[in-house]
Formats: structure tokens, sequence, C-alpha cells
């Protein structure tokens, strides 16, 4: 009976620290990436509606990620890409682009012109939708590469956006800045293929642009 019980313990403890390894593990999985300002995600709304206001998105380094300076106290490294992926209402991506910001500058971006201005498909854009935005350590060389799979994001990126709200007859204007939110493998993943795809079959069409500034 002696024998019995410790068996049964024996197992039970193997087996709740089993499966309590593999909670851990499959959360660790799917939110990999929560620093803040590695994911941030937003919505646009009333776009590309004649007469409606453009909306705006303002990216800015605040240059966190600086770990060099010269002797004249200037950043050698800390550049960052803003892996920007425009999905509409039926959850569709329509355009991704990459922007890079060197440390402590700032990207306007209009929603209409830069990030709905050249969709891969025109007939399934919609006047709402959603804008996420992965930061990224920019390469050495080259420029940001949103559809590039397996690169890993590096915190520091902060956004904010402007919405076109309707208002009985007429538009409102409001500001805030861009939601944080945990980024799980297969999300990062999806919005590199789907980006990728854009880029390999749109011919040109799909790929945002990066307004002025930086």
């Amino acid at each position: 009976m002696f024998r019995t019980r410790t068996s049964s313990l024996l197992i039970y403890t193997v087996l709740t620290a089993s499966v309590v390894f593999l909670a851990a593990a499959i959360s660790a999985a799917q939110t990999k990436y929560e620093p803040t300002d590695t994911y941030q995600v937003s919505y646009y709304s009333n776009a590309l509606i004649t007469g409606a206001p453009d909306g705006t998105v303002h990216i800015v380094n605040p240059g966190t990620a600086v770990t060099k300076l010269n002797l004249d106290g200037k950043p050698l490294n800390g550049n960052l890409c803003a892996q920007i992926y425009v999905l509409n209402n039926d959850e569709q991506e329509v355009e991704c682009c990459g922007c890079t910001l060197t440390p402590d500058s700032e990207r306007t971006i209009s929603i209409d012109r830069n990030l709905l201005g050249n969709p891969i498909n025109a007939g399934i854009v919609t006047h709402d939708g959603v804008i996420k935005v992965v930061s990224e350590l920019a390469p050495g060389k080259g420029y940001c590469q949103p559809e590039t799979e397996g690169v890993k994001p590096t915190a520091g990126l902060r956004a904010w956006t402007t919405h076109i709200q309707t208002a009985s007859d007429t538009y409102v204007e409001t500001e805030e800045e861009f939601g944080a939110a945990p980024l799980s493998d297969n999300e990062l993943f999806w919005l590199q293929n789907q980006c990728s795809a854009i880029y390999t079959s749109g011919s040109g069409h799909g790929k945002c642009t990066c307004g002025y500034g930086d």
C-alpha cells in the first residue's frame, strides 16, 4: 500500500511538472517579444473618403537602442526599422513597407497617400482597418525589409496616430498613442509572410511609403 501511494505521488508530480513546463513553453512561444515598443497596433478610420481629412501616423526613434557613441557623443548605431503592415477590416494585408529611423528622429506618414495609396488590390481596401508596427534593428547595409522572415524585433520605436471620427454631418480628428501588444512567433511570421507575397507578386503594388522626416 505504501509503495502504491509513493508511486502514484511520483507519477502525479512528474505529470504536473510536465504540464507546467509545456504551458510555460507554449506561453513563451506565443509571446516571445513582449518588451514595450516592440509591437504596436492601432486602427485607421474613414480613410479615402471624399471630404474627410487625411489621417496621420507619427513614428519616433527615442534613441534607446543606441549602444555606441563617437568621441563627440554622437550615436554610431541605434538605427531602427519601422516595419509597417496595413490590414483592411477583413484581416487582409493590403500594404507593407519598412521605414528607417535614426536615433532621435521622427517620421510623419499619411494614411491615405502613404499607407493606402498603393494597395495590392484596390478592390479590397476598406475605409477602416488596422495598422501594425514592428520595431526592428536596421541592417548595417541595405534597407529595411518587412518581408524578410526570421528577422527578430528590437524594442524602441514609439508611434502616434490621428483618427478621423464621424460626428453628425462632419468629421472630427482625434489623436492617440499606438497600443503596445505582445507579439507571438506566429503573428510575426504571418505578417512577414503576407508581406513577402505582396512584394513577390504585386509588381510594385502593395508597397507603402514612408512619408517624410528622419
